[in-house]
């Protein structure tokens, strides 16, 4: 029984396995040539990684850049060369549990000071070392740590400190001696009877000081100390100074304002005559490089300074009779009102107005403002809100610039250069090739000769002499023009030749003799009928193509031939790659732009050869 049993079940199998059959080549047999290429890709993995990575660059070049603008023209000295974070805003949590004192920021970092007298920061480093001299703004240095701190200040990168013994001290950027209280001021300080420090201040290359006695010394870079000249009758009764980094503005014991810095400025010149003459009694004085507000006793605001930004236009919502507490960053103006509501107004590049939720119902009483991070305490001083700039994904360049958001556009400017390319030398390719294959003769012959000649030209040597010769008077658009033009026009011969190649044999083939018997025109029996049959190897030519223009754009554009700054394009962000400093110290400058360069590249080559395979019927045999 066994035995008939096994018999049965053999030729089961052999009938079920022929079904089987039958339909696989009933299902291959109903299947498109273009539904059978599309099998073939998905089933090859590095078709799939090719797509996928090409994918996420083009949707991280052209739908990026709509969702971040760039404004080409921006730049931010002060922020320049930061490395890649997003944490400038991550404050300790810790520090909900104890009472703030100020907090203070300088491009990348801030610092708390509690009211125990300890120092918290956080952020990410903004310097690098030097030729040995290590200038880290992260690592606060061990006798700050241990002393009791009473006041905290911070430059774009460096702090300064004051003790309660009456020390000054800092750490971070040296280059000016700006953290060393220098011995000739002290010896100033001896002569006109000072016994104490009651205010510290820094900017960008300097620091200062204002003593019991109401006298201000200043020490550092030497276009602050030529620029800031105290008025006579201002030294020996300044009670508090609100400092820009060419200007800065005094508050008198009598409630009166003077300015002193850069003449010719907004800033020096335009002080409101009531608060010089005692008209008004100034209480609180905040200011940006280039502009100022204070507030009387009652509560009033006034502004004066640079028309740029708006920082002179308070918000309309804001009450001039309420505001209880002014501050200002960089390029900014902050208010706070009997409400506890708070008013931005000033720039808006790097997220100053991104205002937390609720913040307005925090019950906010003061704001630390400083560079570009804001953050709002409670009536507990608390911590209730930050923003401001979070910090640099990709990092900033030389400029200050965002690399993340120029590495958007950047894609986009170098993928649709690059497209419009292949485009002109695509159809330059087919109808040279078709031409040329099709009537053969004296017609193949012209045209290959002039193949050749096109060949024979140097392709990166005329490209850069054309892009400077005929490229140097013409504005940035019509170099792009230019570009595309160039890169199209010297670069289809290869195609073309392939174009003839298959034609010499498709030609000759039953239907093209049919067509022809049928009196079919010979333009439509190019086009219609013998260009289909050879579009396979138009496409995987065009896509490998493509990765080709890529790399020469970025050449050219890095060698300065191809998109010009400010506009970018990968090519030029990889310009700061011929300094051996950046290579060294600032690699997110060179390396990012490059990674995406070969990323892009190498994701373009894996899709065509994939589709070369697809496309190629005896694929399956080997």
């Amino acid at each position: 029984m066994k035995v008939i049993k096994s018999f049965f079940l053999m030729i089961k199998g052999l009938f079920v396995r022929e079904r089987i059959e039958e339909d696989m080549l009933k299902e291959e047999a109903l299947r498109t040539p273009m539904k059978t290429i599309l099998l073939k890709l998905i089933r090859n993995k590095t078709a799939v990684a090719g797509f996928l990575v090409f994918f996420l660059i083009f949707c991280f070049s052209f739908i990026g850049s709509v969702i971040f603008p760039l404004d080409v023209n921006y730049t931010e000295l002060t922020n320049m060369n930061i490395r890649p974070s997003q944490n400038f805003l991550r404050y300790p949590r810790e520090l909900n549990d104890k009472n703030i004192v100020k907090i203070v920021s300088g491009v990348s970092f801030s610092v708390a000071l509690t009211d125990d007298g300890n120092l918290h920061i956080w952020g990410t480093e903004c310097n690098v070392e030097l030729e040995g001299i290590t200038e880290l703004i992260m690592d606060i240095p061990e006798e700050i740590r241990n002393a009791n701190i009473v006041d905290i200040e911070a430059g774009m990168r460096f702090v300064i400190t004051l003790d309660d013994e009456g020390n000054f001290s800092g750490w971070g950027q040296t280059d000016q001696d700006q953290t060393i209280l220098p011995d000739n001021i002290k010896r100033f300080m001896a002569i006109n009877g000072c016994n104490e420090i009651v205010q510290i201040a820094a900017a960008t290359m300097w620091s200062a000081i204002v003593t019991d006695n109401g006298r201000m010394y200043l020490w550092g870079s030497f276009q602050a100390e030529s620029n800031y000249i105290v008025p006579a009758d201002a030294q020996g009764k300044i009670v508090q100074i609100a400092t820009g980094e060419v200007n800065m503005l005094l508050l008198l014991d009598d409630g009166t304002v003077r300015s002193m810095g850069m003449r010719g400025t907004e800033f020096y010149e335009l002080v409101p005559e009531e608060l010089m003459d005692g008209s008004v009694n100034v209480v609180e004085i905040a200011a940006t490089n280039r502009n100022v507000v204070v507030r009387d006793d009652e509560g009033r605001l006034y502004t004066w300074g640079s028309p740029v930004d708006n920082l002179n236009k308070i918000p309309e919502e804001l009450n001039l009779e309420t505001a209880k507490y002014i501050a200002a960053g960089l390029n900014n103006f902050i208010a706070v009102d009997d409400d506890g509501d708070v008013f931005v107004w000033g720039a808006a590049q790097l997220g100053q107005y991104n205002l937390p939720r609720n913040i307005n119902n925090a019950g906010v009483v003061k704001v630390f403002a400083d560079a570009f991070q804001f953050y709002a305490v409670d009536e507990e001083y608390n911590i209730v809100g930050a923003w401001g700039n979070k910090g640099y994904i990709f990092g900033s360049d030389q400029l200050g610039r965002d690399i993340f958001v120029r590495m958007m556009h950047g894609g986009r400017m170098s993928l649709t250069v690059c497209f419009i390319a292949v485009i002109i030398a695509t159809t330059i390719a087919i109808i040279i090739g078709l031409t040329s294959g099709f009537f053969g003769g004296w017609v193949d012959h012209t045209l290959m000769r002039v193949a050749d000649v096109f060949d024979a030209i140097p392709f990166l040597p005329i490209a850069v002499t054309l892009s400077f010769v005929i490229g140097h008077e013409m504005s940035q658009e019509q170099r792009l023009y230019l570009l595309m033009v160039i890169l199209g026009v010297l670069s289809w011969q290869g195609l073309a030749r392939l174009m003839r190649a298959q034609l010499l044999l498709e030609r000759e083939k039953d239907f093209v003799l049919a067509a022809r018997a049928l009196g079919i025109k010979q333009r439509s029996i190019m086009f219609r009928h013998i260009l289909p049959n050879v579009f396979n190897f138009v496409i995987v030519s065009v896509t490998l193509s493509y990765a080709s223009f890529l790399l020469i754009e970025a050449v050219l554009s890095y060698l300065g031939f191809g998109v010009r700054e400010p506009t970018p394009s990968w090519g030029n962000m990889l310009t700061g790659a011929e300094s051996s400093m950046v290579m060294r110290y600032y690699w997110w400058r060179w390396i990012i732009p490059g990674l995406f360069v070969i990323s892009a590249c190498l994701s373009i080559n894996m899709i065509g050869d994939a589709l070369r395979e697809a496309m190629d019927p005896k694929s399956e045999e080997r």
